[in-house]
């Protein structure tokens, strides 16, 4: 009885994808969608190509195309700018074939959908400065890309993968110290080296590391902390002696142009965290 149950079933779902394979009157076989789907492509066409492709996985889904059909998509809702919807397919062809030989394209078109996503032609448009910004895509890419890293460190995608998730860390390290100092021209020393001694510990090799040093020093001389405003500036001129901020003698000369004058009482009461002057 088992036996015959089981076959039944066989038959069954035979049966259900030999109908799902099998057009409709005026419907469009499996392979007029992939093949239309392809020639949008190719022709740079890719909003169509999705349309296609997702049309395809409605009508057809068990037939033959589907799988690549799923992948494909994710590409082509990339290429025309539909970077949360690439990155939607991304997870759902990931969720539905786990052990599917190119898993590492998928996650590594994932975290390029959130990588293009935070740089979108808006922003591009208006050249604005990615640390004065909400870095929330660029972090996702991060994590999808250390994901992709972490499963296939190998995959033909890594070596791209790493140049990016390097250029990510270098954008949230800058984005770090564009708030150090903003805390220091609000003369909010405490702040200011909360945020650059993170930037150091977080970030060792980015651009901002000078920087932040240099930061870091101006802080505890403000706040008469000389001990260790001279260890940081020894640190500072050994390891990065020409930096702009270090004199021909060797001394610290930045200009961080905090306003006095601007500030409002609860400015100061706040330490430069509520008030007036000034907006990051």
């Amino acid at each position: 009885m088992t036996r015959v149950l089981r076959l039944s079933i066989i038959v069954l779902v035979a049966l259900l994808a030999a109908c799902s394979s099998s057009p409709k009157k005026g419907q469009m076989t499996e392979k007029d969608y992939y093949e239309a789907a392809q020639k949008s492509m190719t022709s740079g066409n890719f909003m169509s190509a999705s349309e296609h492709l997702e049309s395809l996985e409605s009508h057809y889904p068990v037939g033959r195309y589907t799988e690549q059909a799923q992948l494909e998509l994710i590409y082509s809702k990339f290429r025309h700018s539909d970077h949360a919807g690439a990155a939607a397919a991304a997870d759902r062809f990931i969720r539905l074939h786990p052990s599917h030989a190119q898993i590492d394209y998928a996650l590594y078109l994932k975290g390029l959908a959130a990588y293009e996503g935070d740089r979108d032609i808006f922003f591009r448009f208006l050249n604005i400065n990615t640390a004065t910004r909400d870095l929330s895509s660029s972090r996702e890419a991060f994590q999808g890309f250390t994901e992709l890293l972490r499963r296939y460190p190998d995959s033909q995608y890594a070596q791209d993968a790493r140049a990016r998730m390097l250029h990510i860390r270098n954008q949230m390290a800058d984005q770090e110290l564009h708030s150090a100092r903003f805390y220091a021209k609000r003369k909010a020393y405490v702040s200011c080296l909360n945020r650059t001694r993170w930037i150091i510990e977080n970030y060792p090799g980015t651009p901002a590391i000078p920087d932040a040093l240099a930061l870091q020093v101006w802080a505890y001389g403000k706040l008469q902390m000389k001990d260790l405003a001279e260890q940081e500036l020894a640190l500072l001129r050994s390891n990065y002696p020409n930096h702009k901020s270090i004199d021909a003698l060797g001394q610290l000369t930045l200009d961080i142009g905090t306003n006095n004058e601007d500030r409002s009482w609860l400015n100061i009461l706040t330490f430069g965290l509520i008030g007036d002057s000034g907006r990051q």
